[in-house]
């Protein structure tokens, strides 16, 4: 079987589209069509359906695709392992990332990493932490670094760092108050990261030690990244939960404030997980090793 008839095959299998595929492909669109119809020869069945100007994949069709997918992926093993043998490390790795590792993690490890290693090419994806695991999952990323676990028989989460969480408001909410008691916590204007969110998760887990269900907060704004929830705390809108090491900045310069909450400390590890089932190339385990090295302050092994 014909390796580029397979990636015609799967490029117009992704964009469903025979001229789309030959643009980014850079071939034409007859090239394109002889491709499939040459494979579709080959196994005696049509991948396609065509309905009009629409393409439909067949079950022939998405069979292929699923399999040819793998095929591709031991194409880019085998590279990167001879690489290996050359003692370099290289290839594409998809990496997700919640939104605080994404955010205030990530970025200077990565460049430390790749000016280590210059022939990997990282793609970060940017989600919530639950998001992130989906995407883990469904095998879209080769591995995330969240702010929560899951329990799942297929995924492996690696505690690397553990992650104060702290109340903040902006300068005067707090005024008067050395502490912040439940009653007081519920009397807040709150803001409040999506369901899904790391945070919100370790928020969550902490209220029910006090028999407190999250509903019972006043949600004044729903926010879906850090950035936005910062902005809104640096606005007044209302307090929130949030990772210390994220508003330690704000908090040095004054344009926030932190109190206790009486009775609770509030912390959540961080996580790289990654696919059981997947093999994992060499590039990824370096990353790996490498980040769990560096977020745990232990020294790399050769």
């Amino acid at each position: 079987m014909d390796i580029r008839r397979l990636q015609a095959f799967s490029k117009v299998f992704e964009t469903r589209s025979f001229s789309k595929a030959g643009k980014e492909l850079f071939l034409s669109q007859p090239t394109i069509s002889s491709h499939v119809a040459l494979l579709e020869e080959e196994l005696g069945v049509p991948l396609f359906d065509r309905v009009g100007r629409t393409v439909l994949s067949t079950q022939a069709g998405e069979i292929l695709y699923s399999r040819a997918q793998k095929i591709f992926d031991l194409l880019v093993m085998a590279k990167a392992e001879i690489d290996l043998l050359r003692h370099a490390v290289s290839g594409p790795i998809i990496l997700g990332g919640s939104t605080i590792p994404a955010d205030y993690l990530l970025p200077p490890l990565l460049a430390a990493f790749v000016a280590k290693y210059p022939e990997v090419r990282i793609d970060l994806r940017v989600g919530d932490s639950a998001s992130v695991i989906d995407l883990v999952n469904k095998g879209d990323v080769m591995l995330g670094m969240v702010g929560s676990a899951t329990e799942h028989p297929d995924l492996h989460f690696e505690p690397v760092l553990v992650d104060e969480l702290i109340l903040v408001g902006a300068p005067g909410v707090f005024r008067g108050m050395s502490s912040c008691s439940m009653d007081k916590l519920l009397a807040f204007p709150w803001i409040m990261r999506e369901a899904g969110s790391g945070t919100r998760n370790a928020l969550e887990r902490s209220l029910r030690r006090f028999s407190i269900d999250i509903s019972g907060l006043r949600t004044a704004i729903q926010v879906q990244n850090t950035q936005a929830m910062l902005g809104c705390i640096l606005a007044g809108v209302g307090v929130c939960v949030t990772s210390r090491m994220v508003v330690a900045p704000y908090l040095h310069r004054g344009e926030l404030e932190t109190i206790p909450i009486e009775g609770l400390q509030m912390s959540r590890d961080f996580y790289i997980v990654f696919h059981k089932k997947r093999e994992l190339f060499p590039a990824t385990q370096k990353l790996i090793a490498f980040l769990t090295s560096a977020l745990r302050n232990e020294p790399l092994k050769a």
